[in-house]
């Protein structure tokens, strides 16, 4: 795992194209068993939420959807991540403040009724776009993996938002590869 212990990947994403609703990726099963051949000591998983269409799952579908297929293929999953971004392609979080703070609500009980360690991907930007405000306070006591693609593995560039007063993680670079990949 070239001294990394942790793998991130993607689970569920969000209404797109031929995909109304959201769906569990196609590649999921087959990149957690690649993290597992290779050593990843923890294997996280994110799901983009489906939101902002008439046709998305309600989010309790959605994270019973996404707890079956890892429950069916026996997956030891160490935390879910909601990643909490605008996809300009996918049309979410385009429903304004006051829906998309209910949609992180609804989110927010669904994933607390799994009994699942869960936490949210987002950015200051992306957390301001969607809620409204860097203030709105979701729930603080979740862990916080926020975007800054400066290439900088430090969280020296971290501004308080949505009550997190450190991050547990930071997403520095968007595009790395290993192995000459």
């Amino acid at each position: 795992a070239l001294g990394f212990e942790r793998a991130i990947i993607r689970g569920y994403f969000e209404a797109h194209d031929r995909n109304p609703g959201g769906a569990i990726d196609s590649n999921f099963l087959r990149n957690y068993m690649n993290a597992k051949e290779a050593g990843y000591t923890y294997i996280d998983v994110y799901i983009s939420p489906c939101t902002g269409r008439s046709t998305c799952k309600t989010p309790l579908q959605q994270a019973n959807d996404l707890i079956q297929f890892i429950n069916t293929h026996q997956m030891v999953v160490k935390k879910i991540w909601l990643w909490v971004d605008v996809d300009p392609d996918s049309g979410n979080w385009d429903l304004g403040p006051i829906k998309n703070r209910q949609i992180l609500n609804d989110l927010h009980t669904a994933w607390q009724s799994t009994g699942l360690e869960f936490g949210i991907y987002t950015s200051q930007y992306q957390w301001e776009l969607i809620t409204g405000d860097n203030n709105w306070v979701l729930n603080s006591s979740l862990p916080l993996w926020y975007a800054i693609y400066d290439g900088h593995p430090s969280f020296n560039d971290y501004k308080i938002f949505g009550g997190w007063t450190q991050p547990t993680g930071k997403q520095f670079n968007g595009d790395s590869k290993f192995c000459g990949g």
